[in-house]
């Protein structure tokens, strides 16, 4: 019933838009514009299903480790190996995503994925589980996500259309973290109730609702690509075409500074429970829940806010409170200062993400999208192995809050030099610019 309420106030108000275009949207209606596209709102009801399971299963995976071995290098290590294979495959996976329909990688992938977590349920169960047996599966999710994140993010566009992308991107990352909030939040208390090997068992079998999404989303066939070049030469023209561009160039070293030192608070975080804030399983999963709560805020100021221009200022404020915030969480010393810090660094942390990923899709052109994204994803991975095995051998020997605070203090200096060369060029482009010519009119 919600939902058809839902249809039904977005296409009146659609249609009130063509109507009056002079007429401006009310804020609720324009931060959910995208929920117009009936492709879009089955999509989002199927990771909205999903993706809780996920961040269970991440929540309660390294929980897990933790548990088993007590060292914050394996911690370090685990998630390196889960990530790994985003360093090597996603360009690849951008090239397959511009040859095949995205919504066909998509199916492939999210059935797949229901198997690492269902066979790491059964393990647990056994009392066999090792920390090896979750380092193979969770590598084995890494590349099934590699394939995943390209298709996914070049698919949105396809069921939204160019004039909605910000708002989809928005609400995505809205869903996405919700799951953040639910999701650790469900691990917690159910690894305390009836085991953890449950939460493995509930994401596995969470994959089939954006499985039976995908099968109900109807969208157009594209051509096939008529040259169909070589993968070696298509992987260097979008590497050639990101190149060109100097304001995809800067967002990509930003984005690889960020995961690869801000990162750092992810995967310390189970030792962070345990060693300093002195929580088990519960309050492990409502700390996570916290950083949820401040992505999702993050999400919707991105969605109502960042289609009305001013992305870069909106970009590095996010970086500012997410260096900020790990900062006082690095001092904190129980649940509450550490949670309260946490909702800020998820709201910075969306802040710049949602931004910068908008941003670069609003400037790509179609023929690149799948390949740019894939380079997008590639630079995302390849930081975050580096990021995690750094954080976790650093905290063996510098300990977590040093480590943590030494993150941030990457982040926010790679913020502050971003923004003043940001502003640099911007000003340079402007003298060197020349004067606009009026058009000549010639008479036929």
């Amino acid at each position: 019933m919600l939902c058809a309420y839902w249809r039904s106030s977005l296409e009146n108000a659609d249609t009130q838009d063509k109507a009056a275009p002079g007429k401006k949207r009310s804020p609720l209606r324009a931060t959910f514009a995208s929920f117009r596209h009936r492709n879009y709102r089955l999509f989002f009801f199927g990771q909205m299903i999903s993706l809780p399971g996920t961040h269970m299963q991440w929540a309660a995976q390294a929980w897990l480790v933790y548990k088993i071995t007590e060292s914050k290098f394996d911690l370090g290590f685990i998630r390196m190996v889960s990530t790994l294979p985003m360093a090597i495959l996603p360009i690849l996976a951008g090239v397959l995503a511009d040859r095949v329909r995205r919504k066909n990688i998509l199916l492939v992938t999210q059935s797949i994925a229901i198997l690492p977590p269902v066979i790491l349920s059964v393990l647990v169960l056994a009392g066999i589980a090792e920390v090896w047996h979750i380092a193979v599966l969770a590598c084995a999710t890494g590349v099934i996500v590699s394939f995943d994140i390209p298709a996914r993010q070049a698919f949105v566009v396809e069921i939204v259309g160019k004039k909605d992308l910000s708002n989809a991107i928005g609400l995505n990352s809205g869903i996405f973290n919700s799951a953040r909030i639910i999701g650790p939040w469900m691990a917690g208390h159910i690894m305390a109730l009836v085991g953890i090997a449950f939460c493995f068992m509930i994401n596995g079998l969470s994959y089939i609702a954006v499985v039976v999404a995908l099968l109900l989303i109807s969208v157009p066939r594209t051509p096939p690509d008529p040259q169909r070049e070589p993968v070696r030469r298509r992987v260097a023209a979008g590497l050639k075409h990101v190149r060109s561009d100097s304001q995809i160039m800067g967002l990509l070293g930003l984005l690889a500074l960020i995961v690869t030192f801000g990162f750092s608070y992810m995967a310390l975080l189970p030792a962070f429970a345990r060693d300093v804030f002195g929580l088990e399983e519960a309050g492990y999963g409502n700390l996570l829940a916290f950083n949820g709560i401040g992505a999702v805020v993050g999400s919707l100021i991105v969605a109502s806010t960042a289609s009305r221009g001013g992305r870069r200022k909106l970009i590095f404020a996010g970086v500012l409170i997410f260096s900020l915030a790990i900062t006082a969480f690095s001092f904190a010393g129980s649940f509450w200062p550490g949670a309260i810090a946490l909702l800020f660094v998820g709201v910075g942390m969306i802040m710049f993400f949602s931004t910068a990923n908008t941003l670069v899709q609003s400037v790509v052109s179609d023929e690149y999208r799948g390949r740019v994204m894939g380079i997008w994803t590639f630079v995302f991975g390849g930081s975050l192995p580096v990021g995690s095995i750094l954080a976790g051998t650093a905290a063996e020997y510098l300990g977590i809050a040093i480590t943590v605070k030494i993150g941030a203090l990457v982040c926010a200096v790679a913020a502050l030099a971003a923004s003043i060369v940001g502003k640099r060029v911007k000003a340079r482009a402007a003298r060197l610019e020349p004067p606009e010519v009026p058009e000549i009119q010639i008479p036929y």
